[in-house]
């Protein structure tokens, strides 16, 4: 990842015994790479899992249980985080991520380049699949074809979101 933005720390975890934390949940900072929201955990994120983001800025890995919420907003960690830890997410933004920008997240095996990334039963993990009940992410795509699991990196074209 490129340079960080005043008070941007996508690399870090801050925990209570970090207090006073550097900015508040739900802060939005900018990087050359994208925008990014500090948020707290609800239960464990593992490094690069997609993340839902709800109105009080607590992040749980997203799945096909809690993607039905309208408009929730969605995120990318690039670092993993226990339970109630902190840390920015990737949110997106128009020309966010890209080539070069080491920003990535999880994707299920035989993802294919450039598709759209949907949920899936696996917490934290996107797909190109389309079946039902998937949730179409807007806004972002994966950059490279996977034969299997792993991480790809994303680009976006506005802020990501799922319904």
């Amino acid at each position: 990842m490129s340079s960080q933005g005043f008070g941007v720390n996508p690399g870090k975890t801050f925990t209570t015994t970090d207090l006073p934390l550097p900015v508040g949940v739900g802060s939005v900072g900018k990087t050359p790479d994208g925008t990014w929201m500090f948020v707290q955990a609800s239960g464990a994120i593992d490094q690069y899992a997609a993340v839902v983001i709800s109105d009080d800025g607590q992040a749980a890995m997203v799945n096909q249980t809690n993607d039905t919420v309208n408009n929730l907003q969605v995120g990318i960690a690039q670092v993993a985080a226990a339970n109630d830890e902190y840390l920015w997410v990737f949110v997106g933004g128009v020309g966010g991520g890209g080539v070069g920008s080491g920003i990535r997240v999880k994707a299920a095996a035989s993802y294919a380049a450039d598709a759209n990334l949907y949920t899936t039963t696996t917490d934290g993990v996107l797909d190109d699949d389309t079946g039902s009940p998937a949730v179409l992410v807007k806004n972002v795509v994966g950059l490279t074809t996977l034969t299997g699991a792993g991480t790809v990196e994303v680009k976006t074209t506005g802020y990501m979101s799922v319904n």
